[in-house]
């Protein structure tokens, strides 16, 4: 999230919450070691990584190098197996871990209390039974609105048709990661959860429910006429900015983009669906994990836990990047945001998104939805075409 706040007590927050986890004893994690932390956080996150990072080094008696990673998260795999990477990956969205953990190139994370995160969030970094990374900040998409325009977000599928109707809605309606919020809440599902297992031969984007949800994301250009079939994300986005539709779906990255451009903005939890059920977005984790290439194991796992735990308040006061700890996003200070408090609210039906290595299949078949939404094939038919898809990727995909 990019909202610009100031950078005030980075060291002092959240140390009950790191005190809470039995965390590493100092006397274990040996003296004189050089760690490495990969970030895929960029500015201005990784100030206050490697101020944390420091800290966590002065008090080892140990040195740390915090480096902004450009790359695309899979160089992280190509460094770790010839072994030149890091012994820490930062900032890692958690749906790329269950390639990692796939290969091996990941070591289950210690001291990790359940207690402190909302199930979903541990499920997301849960792969086989074991947990593999640090939960270090949650984020989803909610329903952005123009208060100028719409003085109270509506909560129901009713009242979202009349606002939109009067107003225009718009959003990345050819995108799985928005869709989801309304295939969810329809019936649907990506992979059947077997008791927080995963099962990658049960898919359900073509079930009775999926099928509804494509047909109401079709009629949404056809029969509302909110879109058109050329609406993109960047599109709807733009006609935001500029008063042309009065609500959206967004995420937190894109808050500081409507503030500048003098927006009335408002987030809050999206609208029921024609159902009566919520909508179902999905949530994601940024993580903290240790490499099992790592010559410091133990080391890199209380610093990747320290970082992740120690850090949370201070990288929300930099960028608003809302805590994955249950107790500090109920603090007074987020409580009083008036944007990331509408996030928080839509996370309450957050569901996260698949970990298992056979969701990569799922991303590269979802084209087939912009033939949906275009007319080219019908809900139905499309829904059946997508699983096929996705079956025949996972079958190339091994």
């Amino acid at each position: 999230m990019a909202v610009a706040l100031a950078l005030t007590g980075t060291m002092s927050v959240a140390g009950s919450a790191f005190a809470a986890t039995g965390a590493v004893h100092r006397d274990s994690i040996p003296k004189g070691v050089h760690l490495t932390v990969w970030s895929w956080w960029g500015k201005p996150e990784i100030t206050v990584e490697q101020q944390l990072a420091n800290k966590w080094a002065k008090a080892h008696g140990d040195t740390v190098s915090v480096i902004l990673q450009t790359q695309s998260f899979q160089f992280f795999a190509t460094a770790a197996r010839s072994g030149k990477g890091p012994d820490v990956i930062f900032g890692m969205p958690h749906d790329n871990n269950g390639v990692f953990q796939q290969e091996g190139l990941l070591a289950p994370v210690t001291n990790l209390n359940p207690k402190m995160y909302n199930p979903y969030t541990m499920e997301a970094v849960t792969i086989a039974g074991k947990q593999w990374a640090y939960p270090v900040s949650v984020q989803s998409i909610a329903l952005f609105y123009n208060k100028k325009l719409i003085h109270t977000p509506p909560k129901t599928w009713a009242q979202f048709v009349k606002d939109a109707n009067a107003h225009g809605f718009g959003f990345a309606q050819h995108n799985l990661y928005y869709d989801y919020a309304y295939i969810g809440g329809m019936g649907g599902y990506v992979f059947k959860d077997n008791h927080g297992t995963l099962d990658p031969n049960n898919i359900g984007l073509d079930n009775a429910g999926s099928v509804k949800a494509f047909a109401l994301l079709h009629s949404m250009d056809w029969t509302y006429h909110w879109m058109t079939p050329s609406t993109t994300g960047n599109i709807s986005v733009a006609n935001f900015q500029s008063g042309k539709v009065g609500m959206i779906l967004d995420g937190p990255w894109d808050v500081s983009k409507m503030l500048s451009s003098k927006i009335d903005l408002g987030v809050a939890q999206l609208p029921s669906l024609p159902n009566g059920k919520p909508a179902t977005p999905f949530l994601g984790v940024i993580t903290a994990a240790v490499s099992s290439r790592s010559h410091n194991i133990p080391a890199a796992q209380s610093l990747a836990q320290y970082m992740a735990n120690e850090g949370q308040m201070s990288y929300f006061k930099v960028n608003a990047d809302l805590p994955a700890i249950v107790s500090l996003q109920k603090s007074k200070v987020v409580q009083t945001n008036q944007y990331d408090a509408g996030f928080i609210a839509a996370l309450k039906y957050a569901f996260p998104m698949p970990n298992i290595p056979q969701m990569s299949s799922v991303w590269s078949a979802d084209t087939i939805i912009g033939n949906i939404i275009k007319g080219q094939i019908s809900a139905k038919a499309g829904a059946t075409q997508f699983v096929k898809n996705i079956k025949t990727a996972i079958q190339v995909q091994g």
